[in-house]
């Protein structure tokens, strides 16, 4: 968490980043956090009933939000604060005009803060993860030729919706020769039989966000699409086996590529590794191309590497993980191997 004594006060505007702080539903206005006061300004009937962390909760119309920070710096002898970056200008206009010259905007304040997640956030991502398992499990006996990539797609969200889950990420259904696009949007194209059917799709809960990507065989898998899902399968276990603390992102994106690339289908992985992922769907470090992020207990990170062949169709497999000192948790369960239909 922030800690307690803030060598300047910082002034937060990103909803998602007050919700971390409060764990509480997304509301409308800011919070105010220095050594002397942590204070939430609510916009009129957004105001919250209660806030955990000694939050005071002040009631003001959002365009005094400037002036209202600025009679604290006065009180307080504090001559420096912190913004956002997504800081309204309104609100930055507002205290220049009464006198507050040292405004520091600076990004991934508290991002750094919500990257290594406790025990109560990596619940709410199991719980998250246990209802896309669900939805797996029920569209698998769903999916026949004829059904098209919408009623699939709304299909999973309807199973998850039941579960009690509030948000859906982008829901991706992609088949046949749609399944080589690796963010395809689903379309009115119906299933046929001998079609890859890709299913990446995820929810909330709390929050908090899961992310699952399977991919099945309507029909009997031909000979070169097996070898796509096996190569797919074995970067996907071969990274998930070296996931763990003090990796760098680079290396864990490379392990998965050096499989897939030792194959026929070298090249053919169009996109990293894995993004961190959280209150935001793509939030943190992740396992990256070209990065030297060192991986940290407590992270979590996608692990999803694919195959995509244009004209032919495509293979991707993902999990989510909690990175720990010797190696990973997995927080989906959804069966890895090849499922015909």
């Amino acid at each position: 968490m922030i800690p307690s004594h803030l060598e300047n006060p910082i002034l937060i505007t990103n909803r998602v980043n007050q919700r971390w702080l409060h764990h509480l539903p997304m509301v409308q206005g800011a919070i105010y956090l220095s050594k002397q006061k942590r204070i939430f300004f609510s916009w009129g009937r957004f105001a919250p009933e209660n806030l955990p962390n000694g939050l005071e909760v002040k009631t003001i119309a959002a365009e005094e939000l400037g002036c209202q920070v600025a009679k604290l710096l006065r009180e307080s002898h504090v001559k420096k604060l912190i913004l956002e970056g997504d800081v309204p200008y309104y609100v930055y206009h507002a205290l220049e005009e009464r006198g507050v010259r040292s405004l520091v905007i600076r990004d991934g304040v508290i991002e750094h803060f919500r990257e290594t997640k406790d025990e109560w956030e990596i619940a709410q991502l199991a719980e998250a993860s246990r209802i896309t398992d669900l939805a797996f499990s029920k569209i698998l006996g769903d999916l026949k030729p004829g059904l098209t990539e919408l009623e699939v797609a709304a299909k999973l969200e309807y199973y998850m919706r039941l579960e009690g889950c509030e948000e859906f990420n982008k829901t991706i259904v992609a088949s046949g020769v749609n399944s080589a696009k690796p963010h395809h949007w689903p379309t009115n194209k119906p299933l046929e039989k001998g079609d890859f059917v890709t299913m990446d799709y995820g929810c909330t809960v709390n929050g908090y966000h899961s992310d699952l990507t399977r991919t099945v065989v309507l029909g009997r898998a031909g000979e070169k699409q097996k070898a796509i899902y096996e190569t797919v399968l074995q970067a996907q276990q071969t990274a998930t086996r070296a996931l763990k603390a003090g990796k760098i992102s680079n290396e864990m994106d490379k392990i998965a590529r050096d499989v897939i690339d030792g194959t026929e289908f070298r090249g053919s992985f169009l996109h990293n590794l894995g993004h961190g992922i959280g209150l935001d769907i793509h939030e943190g470090t992740g396992l990256v191309q070209g990065s030297e992020a060192v991986l940290k207990q407590g992270m979590v990170v996608s692990i999803e590497p694919g195959i995509y062949l244009p004209g032919f169709g495509g293979v991707r497999i993902e999990d989510i993980a909690v990175v720990e000192q010797d190696g990973c948790r997995v927080l989906e369960h959804s069966d890895h191997a090849l499922i015909e239909l």
